[in-house]
């Protein structure tokens, strides 16, 4: 059986960040476990699906591109672009992966994990069992969608189903969710010449609202909705909370509110209704404390508080208030977990402590609302 002192599931952007975290810890065994490729994630975006953060070449002046999973690459290099596409992003890391050679196995799903007593994981892969002190979780979420928000859901389409907008050649939709990636399918819907209907809860880009990206829409997002609007393709419908859909005999569908109201189509409606809560750590559920409201109940150093030695990674840590759902604020934990896993074994974590301005001026590693930045 095969040892490591740390094992890292998934190698998107949180998996390779926290893969070049662990590598600075000398001596440091440990090893990446990817079920497809590197970025797999990313590579299942849909065709027309761009970083809503922009990625920029300001390292030598202190500020690190915000899609970097390392403080001296960037994106925005190697894609050539402002806002990279996801098979871009996945190509990235890629380059990242082989550049600093890290031990990556790909095709390499975790079928199971089991705690051992007294420390450490047994985990089983297609190449065998593996035994590791440390397991930090890195799988994500977009491979991970709420399938199901309401009866009558499984007709539909989820926006993390989609490959290209191309293929939608209805000449109108409905399209069920006011966030990220339902404002993302109206608006490339709309731009494909196809009548929208957007159903949301409430407006995400009211400018008197929050102006962290994790609760409200991003400038990107917004400047390319308004140019939707004034195509007169897309309308939008507020204070909508869809409850059900039914079919009629003939394949149509009924769009049904908690309010009474309710919509006829002929296409299925659109999911662009988010991810489960935890994302992939529900994939090891038991392992997690989990809060009323679904979400992983984590340590200050974001580990397990019911399995020592577990770590989640990525974008469903939460500390308190703060939302770490965006790269550049996930990234900002890598050290803090590789630093608490070299500490224990008693290694030099030295090279982790890159000061308070490694990812910028303000080292914002509190980065919430109301903070300098």
């Amino acid at each position: 059986m095969q040892r490591l002192d740390a094992a890292v599931v998934g190698a998107g952007a949180a998996g390779i960040g926290m893969a070049l975290a662990l590598q600075k810890v000398p001596g440091l065994k440990f090893g990446v476990l990817e079920a497809g490729r590197v970025g797999e994630s990313f590579r299942r975006w849909p065709a027309q699906a761009r970083f809503i953060t922009p990625s920029f070449h300001s390292n030598p002046f202190g500020l690190a591109d915000l899609n970097a999973v390392n403080e001296p690459s960037s994106p925005a290099i190697h894609t050539g672009a402002e806002h990279p596409s996801g098979p871009q992003y996945a190509e990235y890391l890629s380059f990242i992966a082989r550049g600093h050679e890290l031990p990556v196995a790909t095709d390499c799903k975790v079928a199971a994990v089991g705690a051992v007593p007294g420390g450490g994981f047994i985990l089983d892969t297609p190449r065998g069992r593996l035994q590791a002190g440390f397991l930090i979780w890195a799988t994500g979420e977009f491979q991970f969608p709420d399938l199901a928000p309401f009866p009558g859901a499984q007709w539909c389409p989820h926006y993390a189903q989609v490959a290209d907008w191309t293929r939608f050649q209805a000449s109108r939709y409905t399209v069920i969710g006011g966030y990220e990636s339902g404002v993302d399918a109206a608006v490339n819907l709309a731009g494909l010449g196809r009548e929208v209907r957007l159903l949301a809860r409430k407006s995400t880009w009211d400018p008197q609202g929050s102006h962290d990206p994790s609760l409200s829409l991003s400038p990107y997002s917004r400047q390319r909705l308004y140019q939707a609007i004034d195509t007169g393709r897309l309308e939008i419908v507020f204070g909508v909370d869809v409850i059900g859909l039914t079919r009629d005999a003939a394949g149509g569908f009924r769009i049904h509110a908690g309010d009474g109201r309710y919509w006829d189509e002929k296409a299925a409606p659109i999911l662009g209704t988010g991810f489960l809560k935890g994302g992939g750590a529900r994939q090891v559920a038991e392992l997690w404390d989990w809060d009323e409201d679904g979400r992983v109940v984590l340590s200050d150093a974001d580990e397990s508080t019911i399995t020592p030695g577990l770590f989640l990674a990525g974008p469903q840590v939460r500390q308190e208030q703060r939302i770490y759902c965006f790269i550049y604020k996930f990234r900002q934990r890598y050290a803090l977990i590789a630093r608490r896993i070299g500490l224990c074994l008693d290694r030099d974590t030295t090279a982790l402590e890159t000061g308070a301005g490694a990812w910028g001026p303000f080292g914002n590693s509190e980065c919430c609302e109301g903070c300098e930045c």
